[in-house]
């Protein structure tokens, strides 16, 4: 099955988990702890309903938000998904691209593997910038200064991660530190979980055809 044939997020799951090696696809569904966050968060989602409007004129809607000044075409967007490089090769830019097709905001991971100016480049406004504070008060001022520059729409604190996350999924695979290289720490692992990652030939071999390992590129020297 392509993408296109999906037609619901559970084909896509299906799909993510055929292609991915474990350890990849443990770490973007994984939660944290023992995934009660995760949970309840899924729960939550379901308890929304679509209420329907009958005998109401609906032939024109409009579902717009201005937000900081940029009216877009709906009042949500892409929240930021940490090494989505990992996953599919140029995926930040895949989801800035979305973003701007859509007219949504698109929130740059602080992880991201691609670089901000990329992102401001595909979606230039659509594209705000997710800041993780760095111990080194200058590391984030220049990271501040890079947003600005690059012309992004908003900057996205983020607060609730203190301390390293405790990712339990990760460190049953022996792939608990990942920060870094991606393809370096991945080929850290035990060898039974190494020949697992190389298993899906479509994964492995994207990253071998573009000549490149997906790195943190905001976070490069």
């Amino acid at each position: 099955m392509r993408v296109d044939q999906a037609v619901n997020i559970e084909d896509l799951h299906r799909m993510a988990k055929r292609r991915l090696p474990k350890v990849a696809f443990d770490f973007i569904e994984g939660g944290l702890e023992d995934e009660r966050g995760l949970e309840r968060n899924t729960a939550a989602f379901h308890k929304h309903f679509l209420l329907p409007r009958y005998l109401v004129d609906v032939s024109k809607r409009d579902q717009s938000q201005t937000i900081f000044g940029h009216t877009f075409a709906s009042p949500f967007g892409i929240s930021p998904t940490g090494g989505a490089g990992l996953f599919r090769r140029g995926a930040d830019l895949m989801l800035a691209e979305a973003a701007a097709d859509a007219n949504i905001p698109y929130i740059m991971s602080g992880s991201s593997n691609d670089s901000m100016e990329s992102a401001a480049r595909v979606a230039p406004n659509n594209a705000w910038y997710q800041l993780y504070a760095a111990r080194d008060g200058a590391i984030s001022e220049d990271l501040i200064r890079r947003a600005a520059d690059a012309g992004l729409g908003a900057l996205v604190l983020t607060v609730d991660v203190p301390v390293h996350s405790k990712r339990e999924r990760n460190q049953r695979n022996g792939f608990a530190n990942i920060r870094g290289n991606w393809m370096k720490a991945a080929l850290s692992l035990k060898p039974t979980l190494l020949a697992e990652a190389l298993t899906p030939p479509g994964w492995i071999a994207e990253y071998i055809r573009h000549g490149g390992t997906p790195a943190l590129e905001n976070w490069l020297p």
